[in-house]
C-alpha cells in the first residue's frame, strides 16, 4: 500500500473508531446539545446532516449539526437551512447560517418555540451549497401532554 493511501485508511478507521477529537457524534455535550433528545440523520452528499429535537413541556427545540463525510475534507464556509413548522400550523422559525465546518461535528444551528397540545413539529436541515448532491434531513416530534 503506497503511503499517501494508507495514512487516508488509518484516518478513516480512526474516525469510524472514534478515536480522532469530536468523531463520536455524541461524546461531547458541547458539539451536541441535543443527546437526550429525538435525531434523525441524512448519509446522503458531501456532508452528513443531523437535525435533534428536545420536548420540554409545551417547548420544542430543534438543533442542527453537519459533519463531512470524507477524511480529505478542507474546513470551509458552507450555507444550511434550517426550517421548523408545527404541522397543519404556523411556523416556529427559519435561520440560514453559513458555518465554518471544520473536520468534526459542526453545530449549525437552532430553533425554539411552542409546541401545543396535540401537535407535532416538524424541522428541516439542508445544505444549500451550490451543485453539491442534496443532504436533507426531516424530523417530526410530537408533543408529550
Amino acid at each position: 500500500m503506497n503511503r499517501p493511501l494508507a495514512i487516508l485508511a488509518a484516518g478513516a478507521a480512526l474516525t469510524l473508531a472514534g478515536a480522532l477529537p469530536g468523531t463520536a457524534l455524541a461524546a461531547d455535550a458541547a458539539a451536541s446539545p441535543s443527546v437526550p433528545g429525538t435525531c434523525a440523520t441524512s448519509y446522503r452528499g458531501v456532508v452528513v446532516n443531523e437535525i435533534c429535537a428536545i420536548v420540554s413541556g409545551d417547548e420544542v427545540t430543534f438543533h442542527g449539526r453537519t459533519t463531512p463525510t470524507s477524511v480529505s475534507w478542507t474546513p470551509r464556509p458552507v450555507p444550511f437551512r434550517l426550517t421548523a413548522r408545527i404541522v397543519d400550523g404556523a411556523e416556529i422559525g427559519t435561520v440560514t447560517p453559513t458555518v465554518n465546518v471544520s473536520w468534526s461535528a459542526t453545530p449549525v444551528g437552532r430553533i425554539s418555540g411552542a409546541l401545543p397540545c396535540g401537535s407535532v413539529a416538524e424541522a428541516t436541515l439542508e445544505t444549500t451549497q451550490w451543485g453539491w448532491p442534496p443532504a436533507t434531513v426531516t424530523l417530526s416530534v410530537a408533543a408529550s401532554c
